[in-house]
């Protein structure tokens, strides 16, 4: 099977970044660094993590059968809001860019990292290789109200980045369409994607914020254990990785 991979450069280290890989990926030895997300093989020299892999396979009733009781409750109370929903499958330089503004003002609030340059780089290359899926959802006055972010290969998808609106600038009107807008977002997606043959949606990393944890783990799926991290294939690369470590 073809693997997901972009050469980049990192710390100024030539670097091979390898996405869900799900057997050993043959590296070149010209790469001094390779960065996995979410592989599904073991290593040691990966950290091991746990994700929430939905599958698409199957009935569209019993994935939402599957969905926690609240979650169905809410997803009614979003389907009486009256969305616009944007799908950017070859999303162009422009939509990235009005993206990467939107999720960076969105981490100065949540005092979170904001997409770098290297990381803006990174989603060029992939978007280069077909491998993006942008998705927007607005306001019926036009107010981008959330965007997702996901990486997507051979029939599967990735949740890879997500903003919403802030709410304290939004007007009194806007407020119950943002509260119920990411969630109504992700399940329009995974209808999508379902429909055009995917099979599995990783919902990414289980974090220890129970908000999130909890809302990933709402909408149905199993959690499986995923590896990611870097691997240092020369002596130079292994002290630069240290030191990066050791300013964290």
């Amino acid at each position: 099977m073809f693997i997901l991979s972009i050469r980049s450069k990192r710390w100024n280290i030539a670097m091979q970044h390898i996405y869900f890989a799900e057997k050993l990926a043959n590296t070149r030895k010209s790469m001094k660094l390779v960065c996995h997300t979410h592989s599904l093989v073991p290593s040691r020299k990966l950290v091991k993590r746990e994700a929430v892999h939905i599958p698409l396979t199957n009935h569209e009733c019993s994935m939402y059968t599957a969905l926690s009781k609240n979650n169905r409750k809410l997803l009614r109370r979003a389907q009486e809001e009256p969305y616009q929903v944007f799908l950017y499958t070859e999303p162009s330089e422009e939509n990235l860019r009005a993206f990467q503004q939107f999720y960076n003002d969105f981490a100065k609030r949540k005092k979170i990292e904001q997409i770098t340059k290297s990381q803006m780089e990174s989603i060029m290359l992939l978007n280069q290789k077909n491998a993006l899926f942008l998705s927007e959802v607005r306001s019926i006055c036009g107010q981008t109200l959330c965007y997702r972010l996901d990486i997507v290969h051979a029939q599967k998808a990735m949740s890879y980045y997500v903003a919403t609106s802030d709410d304290l600038s939004l007007p009194a009107h806007l407020k119950r369409p943002l509260r119920y807008a990411n969630r109504f977002l992700l399940w329009h997606n995974l209808m999508y994607l379902k429909q055009q043959g995917f099979v599995l949606y990783d919902m990414g990393e289980l974090t220890d914020v129970e908000t999130i944890r909890q809302f990933k783990l709402s909408f149905g799926g199993q959690v499986v254990n995923v590896y990611s991290g870097y691997i240092a294939q020369s002596k130079m690369s292994a002290l630069l990785l240290g030191v990066q470590k050791w300013r964290k």
